[in-house]
Formats: C-alpha cells, sequence, structure tokens
C-alpha cells in the first residue's frame, strides 16, 4: 500500500499525524478527506514511514484538524486519545486496566490509569470524538457492492437502518440498594444502508427510565440531527422496527425537515383501507408484493402501507410509510435491509468484545460509543482498501453465501417457485468477518509493522 504524509501539510499547532487518502472518500461538499485537510497528493514524508497502524488510523486522526474542539495537551494529545480509544474499541480487553498493561507492554511510554479515565471524563474530549466521528461517517464512500446504486429511485435519499442497543454497565456503577441489580447501558445507533458506516445518535437517557422507548429517544434527538448534514431539499429516510411508529411525528417530519421512516405495523393496529395504489407489476424490484395502499389511522391521518410476501421465510409482511413515491417492493427490500444494523451489534458484542461500559460517567459512555463506531468505520475502509489493492476478499464467506441462496433456490424451485432478483443482488457482505479483525489486531498492535501481511489473510479468507 502507498500512503503519503507531510508534516508541512498540517496548519500549526496540529500535532505529527499520517493521512491516507483511502479509497477516496467524499464529504457532501464534493472534496475528499485529502483535499478537506489541505493535503496534497504527491507529498510525503522524508523523516519517517509511516506504520499500518498510522495508516489504518489516518482518515480519523487527519480529521482533528477540522474539529473545533481540538486543543494542545502536553500530557495526553487530541491524536494520541484517538490512538488510544480506537485501539481499545478494537482489542478485546476485559478493563481498562487490561488494555493499559497491554499497551505497556509492547510500547515505551506508557499511559497511566488515572489520565486515561480522568480523559474519559472531559466533555471537551467527547466534543472532539463525537465531531471527528461524524465527520468520518459522513465522508465514508458508498461500498463497491452495496445494491442501491441500482435503484435509482433511491438517488435522492440518504437512507440509514436505526435502532437501540444495550450492554453489561460498568464495574462501579451505582446498583439498586434493594435487589444489587445494575441496570444495562443503552445507545441509540444508525448504520448508513449505502456506505455501512456507523453513527451513535445518542445515549439512551436513564436517569429518568430504566430502559428510554426509541420513540422518546429520537424525538429527544431532534429531526435535524437525524437528518445528518443532509443539504435541503434532500430526503433522509430511517428503517426502524415497530418502536417508532407514531404518526403525528412521521408527519411533521416529513412536512418540516423532509424526513421520513419505514417500519412494520403492529398485530393491534386497526388501520381502514382509503385507497388501493397502483404500481408496477412488471418492475423486478416489486417481485413479492402483494398490495399497496393508502390507509387511515384511528386519528384520520393518511399512511402507506405495502403488503408483502417473502417466499425465502413463507411469510407475509406489512411495511408502514411516510414515503409515497418509491417503488412499493423497494419499500420492502429497505426494511429487510434493516438487518444490517443487527450485525452491525453482533460485530460490537461478538467480535470487537465491546459487551460493558468503560467507565460510569455518561460521558465516557458516550465517547466509549463514538469509539466503537469509529472502529467500525476504519475497519469497513480498511478492508475495502485491501479488496480494491490486492484483490483479496472474503472468498470463503462469499462461497457460503452462494451455497446456501442455491440451496433455496432448489427448495423454491420444487413448489414453481423463486427467489426475487433484487434479493439475490442484496448479497453484499455487512460485517467484518473475526478471521479479518483477528488478523488486523496482529498487524495494527505489532510494534513496528509497516506494510500488513496480506497473503496472511488471502489465505485465511481462501480457508473454510
Amino acid at each position: 500500500m502507498e500512503f503519503v504524509c507531510d508534516l508541512a501539510c498540517f496548519a500549526a499547532g496540529v500535532e505529527k499525524i499520517i493521512f491516507m487518502d483511502i479509497i477516496n472518500p467524499l464529504s457532501r461538499s464534493g472534496q475528499t478527506l485529502a483535499s478537506a485537510l489541505n493535503l496534497s497528493p504527491g507529498c510525503s514524508s522524508a523523516s519517517s514511514q509511516a506504520s499500518f497502524l498510522d495508516e489504518f488510523l489516518a482518515p480519523a486522526i487527519g480529521l482533528i484538524a477540522q474539529a473545533t474542539h481540538r486543543r494542545h495537551s502536553d500530557k495526553l494529545s487530541d491524536q494520541r486519545w484517538l490512538t488510544l480509544g480506537i485501539s481499545r474499541a478494537i482489542e478485546d480487553h476485559r478493563s481498562g486496566r487490561a488494555f493499559l498493561q497491554t499497551l505497556a507492554c509492547r510500547e515505551a511510554e506508557s499511559i497511566e490509569l488515572s489520565l486515561f479515565f480522568e480523559a474519559l471524563k472531559s466533555n471537551r474530549r467527547l466534543s472532539l470524538v463525537e465531531e471527528v466521528s461524524n465527520l468520518l461517517a459522513r465522508a465514508m464512500p458508498p461500498t463497491a457492492d452495496h445494491p442501491w446504486k441500482n435503484v435509482p429511485e433511491l438517488d435522492g435519499f440518504d437512507i440509514y437502518a436505526g435502532d437501540g442497543h444495550y450492554h453489561v454497565a460498568a464495574c462501579h456503577d451505582p446498583r439498586d440498594p434493594i435487589d444489587g441489580s445494575v441496570d444495562p447501558v443503552g445507545h441509540f445507533f444508525a448504520v448508513n444502508l449505502r456506505t455501512q458506516s456507523a453513527l451513535h445518535l445518542a445515549g439512551a437517557d436513564q436517569e429518568n427510565r430504566k430502559k428510554e422507548h426509541d420513540m422518546r429517544a429520537l424525538k429527544r434527538i431532534g429531526a435535524e440531527r437525524l437528518r445528518q448534514n443532509a443539504p435541503a431539499g434532500h430526503k433522509v429516510l430511517y428503517v426502524w422496527d415497530r418502536a417508532v411508529i407514531d404518526f403525528r411525528y412521521w408527519y411533521s417530519c416529513k412536512h418540516v425537515h423532509g424526513l421520513y421512516f419505514i417500519s412494520r405495523e403492529k398485530d393491534n393496529m386497526k388501520l381502514e383501507v382509503n385507497a388501493n395504489r397502483d404500481w408496477d407489476r412488471a418492475n423486478p424490484l416489486n417481485e413479492g408484493v402483494i398490495e399497496d395502499q393508502t390507509v387511515a389511522t384511528s386519528t384520520g391521518m393518511m399512511i402507506r402501507r405495502v403488503i408483502y410476501h417473502c417466499v425465502l421465510r413463507d411469510e407475509t409482511f406489512h411495511f408502514l410509510t411516510s414515503e409515497f413515491t418509491l417503488p412499493p417492493g423497494v419499500i420492502a427490500h429497505l426494511y429487510r435491509a434493516r438487518w444490517e444494523i443487527e450485525k452491525m451489534f453482533d460485530e460490537f458484542k461478538n467480535k470487537l468484545g465491546e459487551t460493558k461500559a468503560w467507565a460510569t460517567s455518561a460521558t465516557a459512555k458516550a465517547m466509549q460509543a463514538h469509539f466503537v463506531c469509529m472502529a467500525h468505520n476504519l475497519m469497513v475502509l480498511c478492508e475495502a482498501r485491501i479488496e480494491r489493492e490486492h484483490g483479496v476478499r472474503n472468498e470463503a464467506e462469499k462461497k457460503r453465501r452462494a451455497e446456501r441462496l442455491e440451496k433455496e433456490r432448489q427448495r423454491l424451485a420444487k413448489t414453481n417457485r423463486v427467489i426475487p432478483a433484487f434479493v439475490c443482488a442484496c448479497q453484499r457482505l455487512t460485517v467484518r468477518s473475526v478471521k479479518f479483525i483477528r488478523w488486523l489486531c496482529v498487524e495494527l498492535f505489532t510494534p513496528l509493522r509497516q506494510q500488513p501481511n496480506i497473503d496472511a489473510l488471502r489465505q485465511l479468507y481462501a480457508t473454510l
């Protein structure tokens, strides 16, 4: 891999960073991350060579220059703090003490335990981490294999899946004085369905309730935050589970903010059909659609309902949405894609080992969530670059998916049914594999490792 850096490219006062222009990620203004940082594509460092860890972190570290909350610190620089936080999110350590002891064993410089946890409580550092995390997520390009590029009707939309996620509280979180229990820690996340970038929307309000309802959280977050800096006139669509059905809120979001929702109908809902809408039955996107309707709620509000039969599960689903222009099959397929956020949560907990809060303060918990998002996003960028430049991809997983799909084809063929064409087109990998993460940890955290062992990853991917 050829990466470029130059200390002279950065504004005065910005700490030493090394930046790689990875997959030419675009910001909303159309600039690359490199141009946004005023980096010249041809600049190089004569004094030092980037390690693989530097190169991996560079898309995030380089964005410090754009953050308004950056500060100079002799004890713990902002660059060092982001490096520590992202590293801890990737490495599976049971405690902060274990992480810092491991760090001290492989580096000449150790970080005091008290300094690390004081930084976790810093509101200024949280603001910095949040800025960098959001900038990185918004700058990421669509994945090469994302299926929505073949749906021109979605060209004017930003599309996300959102959900709440809970994990174990910190060791010293206050316990119930009666039964000794402690409430889990909650967060609300979104994943961009084009780029696979992760965004932390908010921590759950657990001061006023044990478990905050998703709808209450969305109203607290606010429509402007949910739009993720989308330009005026651009539509933003969220796919969420049945917890966010609030038709008055949907109406306000749609007509005031250009914000739309897709969800599933609740079993106890009483909706009256107002009209059966026309739809193109010849469009392959609409395979499986049974009805496209306008329905009235008990309060007289009009909403759209798409009835879709999934041949893979042999089950019929009722989807509700405030969006009235997309083909009905696209509504169904977007909801199917909501599974990507569940897979992302699985990656957080079972592959990165993020099953427990790092510290007790709300500031620390929010910072941890942003670090985990950045770790995920950097892994997406890194894996994509390795595939593009070296042709290394997870062949074993692709083969398993193809075999599962073929079994389904054969099963359905016995009853003269077929898998919808768009379902077959949506077979991209949605999470990083354990093989990739284990390989990455070795390559990132082996001291002085400058070039990753691509052949080792290729061999791992080729093994079932």
